[in-house]
């Protein structure tokens, strides 16, 4: 399974990004406490979080930290925030992407960075790579603007990479 996740403090977003979310994912919005939203969402399962802040990264770790004892082999787990969108090409990719055999795939984000299989701070967003949590059960994002960077390289560091020379997304398409 093929989880999307988006940490939300921009909920207007959500009606255009949910039009790039593949029929085949299961597209879960954490909400920031921030927003005060109440509102459908239009995603698969919505989580108001009573957490904020820090770009995010306390509501990737909530989800993670939310569905640990449900994760299998199989799954996925792809962040896509609530300003980026993902390249018609992820659509088409999906089949070759789910079948890898890794704990995080990569691949470059159109308009701003490459396709790298050497992730690290400043050349990797959230939005370009997922990976299985399974394989890497106790990996957090750090409290930082350069977290998506760190937890990329310690994903690599503790399983392993695949980086496919493709750009599968879009940066800050939405605003």
């Amino acid at each position: 399974m093929l989880y999307i996740v988006t940490p939300c403090s921009r909920p207007h977003n959500l009606v255009r990004l949910k039009q790039h979310i593949p029929a085949y994912a299961t597209w879960v919005v954490m909400m920031d406490a921030s927003t005060n939203y109440k509102e459908a969402t239009g995603a698969s399962v919505t989580h108001y979080s009573t957490r904020t802040g820090d770009m995010g990264n306390p509501l990737r770790n909530e989800f993670l930290d939310l569905y640990a004892d449900s994760f299998t082999k199989e799954d996925w787990v792809y962040y896509l925030d609530d300003d980026n969108i993902l390249h018609p090409k992820f659509l088409e990719e999906w089949n070759n992407l789910n079948s890898l055999d890794c704990s995080i795939v990569t691949w470059g984000q159109g308009g701003r960075l490459r396709p790298t299989d050497q992730p690290q701070v400043g050349n990797i967003d959230t939005a370009c790579y997922m990976f299985k949590p399974y394989d890497l059960p106790n990996l957090r994002f750090e409290m930082s603007y350069e977290a998506d960077g760190i937890f990329a390289s310690e994903a690599a560091r503790l399983g392993t990479l695949i980086c496919v020379e493709q750009y599968l997304c879009y940066y800050n398409a939405l605003k």
